[in-house]
């Protein structure tokens, strides 16, 4: 394959055009779809923790006093249960992230995520992968570094995020 159309770039220097990107709306296509599909399966453990965590508050007496004083539905879950549940949304959202992260390295790998032409570590590790057995090892060691790099940078923001929003930590 021309090293030139590999990276996208057409040399239209013939017709003194320049150079100009060719593909990108397959791969910002194939780049959504993968975002749709996890996104769309992605919610719903989320829902069930934050629906289990309100359905567990609802019934505490300060939601309880809340109600009897007179507080809408709407007041009592945006003042009085919201601020105790929104740790366990952002840790949720956080740990998320690394696991679509993971997804995405993982689908691309096998062949279903985005495509060869596009910058990603599953790219990066499925190139690396033939190039392995000829000895050069530092290309899937640099990029399964900058993965665990970047779960143990989201873990440290998970901990601290939960540890300063937790009321029951205060």
């Amino acid at each position: 394959m021309d090293p030139k159309r590999r990276f996208g770039l057409d040399p239209a220097s013939k017709t003194g055009e320049g150079i100009r990107v060719v593909g990108r709306s397959a791969t910002a296509a194939l780049v959504l779809t993968v975002i749709l599909i996890l996104g769309l399966t992605g919610w719903t453990g989320i829902f069930r923790l934050i629906r289990a965590e309100y359905m567990k508050h609802k019934v505490r007496e300060y939601v309880l006093a809340a109600d009897a004083i007179g507080a809408s539905g709407a007041r009592r879950m945006f003042v009085h249960i919201l601020p105790n549940v929104s740790h366990v949304v952002l840790v949720q959202l956080s740990l998320h992230v690394v696991l679509f992260i993971k997804s995405e390295v993982i689908l691309t790998f096998l062949g279903f995520g985005v495509g060869v032409d596009t910058v990603s570590w599953g790219s990066m590790l499925a190139e690396a992968q033939s190039e392995l057995i000829l000895g050069k090892w530092w290309q899937i060691a640099a990029a399964t570094f900058a993965m665990a790099v970047l779960v143990t940078a989201f873990s440290l923001l998970t901990d601290a995020l939960r540890d300063a929003l937790d009321p029951r930590l205060k």
